[in-house]
């Protein structure tokens, strides 16, 4: 019979060899790696703590989608809550005629071909490994290419515990895809809706701004959009008279009424007062672009660090017309 002292010398030497065969075995290389990512795997740093839910079942999830036009565009789902919600929301991306189907109500498009399969995915360090099938490899376009990567990067990056995105096709990390996408390394969240119109080649600050889709198409949504400005820094003001100034894609509009101009803006407490001239009163017989315009300036406004709250003001008195939730996401559904 084995006295106290061998007994405790056995458990430590079993202890000690588990925990050589443990380290070896997690030193792999990058061929091993892309080899042996196993089917369905999501795992590392904060894989299973990808945020809080909204309740027990379901949890807001920002997904990004693509129009006709071209241009990505966020929408607030609700996801029913399993483990591995990233996986799962990455799922409402494949094209499939439930997804067509679900998309219809807003007028949208799926980021990833149809019969794409999610190989696996792992996360560690704000680093996500993502294992597509080939099928997420045929776009239709370069436009659908670029808006397949940048758009699963920025649905991702939603995502506390992610900050960017290796994509990896059958296993394996891939230079380009086939309209000329860099995939080789590590994909973080880009300039969205970068526009490359007449300010293009300018040298100036970026500013994100919100329009909404056509007034004669079917659906209403909004579309963000990165422009360049002319100036070493940009402000909430800035910002607002880049609305004013209007979309410079005629698939985009902001029907604010002719003539309005931006009076000011001041900030107190995290309140945002944006106080217009008296013409965007008018707004108020625009039932129709009303909300879509409010949104497109909150969200605007919103977007810089520190605003907790909007007002709208016409001529220094608070606008009356309708109301528009300042908590409110661009597009939900």
């Amino acid at each position: 019979m084995l006295n106290r002292k061998s007994a405790a010398l056995i458990a430590i030497v079993v202890a000690l060899m588990l925990l050589f065969t443990v380290g070896c075995n997690a030193v792999k290389t990058k061929e091993e790696f892309e080899g042996e990512l196993p089917q369905g795997f999501e795992s590392g740093e904060g894989a299973e703590d990808l945020g809080d839910a909204e309740d027990e079942n379901l949890r807001e999830t920002v997904v990004y989608y693509q129009n006709e036009a071209g241009y990505l565009v966020p929408v607030m789902r609700k996801i029913p809550w399993e483990e591995g919600i990233a996986k799962a929301t990455l799922r409402m991306t494949i094209d499939s005629p439930e997804i067509q189907q679900d998309l219809m109500v807003m007028g949208l498009k799926a980021l990833l071909p149809a019969g794409t399969k999610i190989r696996g995915m792992s996360i560690k360090d704000g680093l996500a490994k993502l294992d597509l099938s080939k099928e997420a490899m045929e776009c239709e376009n370069a436009v659908a290419e670029h808006n397949m990567i940048q758009g699963v990067a920025l649905t991702l990056a939603e995502f506390e515990t992610i900050d960017r995105v290796q994509f990896m096709f059958e296993g394996k990390i891939v230079d380009r895809l086939k309209y000329g996408t860099d995939v080789s390394k590590p994909i973080e969240p880009q300039d969205i809706n970068l526009e490359m119109g007449s300010n293009a080649g300018i040298d100036g600050a970026k500013v994100t701004v919100f329009f909404h889709c056509n007034p004669d198409a079917v659906y209403d949504y909004i579309v963000p959009v990165t422009r360049i400005v002319p100036t070493d820094s940009v402000s909430i003001e800035t910002a607002i008279q880049e609305i004013l100034n209007g979309p410079s894609d005629d698939s985009l509009s902001m029907d604010i009424p002719a003539g309005t101009r931006l009076l000011g803006v001041e900030t107190e407490n995290g309140v945002v007062s944006i106080n217009f001239s008296e013409e965007f009163g008018y707004i108020a017989h625009l039932p129709q672009s009303e909300p879509l315009v409010l949104r497109s300036i909150i969200m605007t406004a919103k977007q810089f660090p520190g605003v907790e709250e909007v007002r709208i003001l016409i001529e220094g008195k608070e606008y009356e017309g309708g109301e528009v939730s300042v908590s409110a996401f661009a597009n939900e559904y």
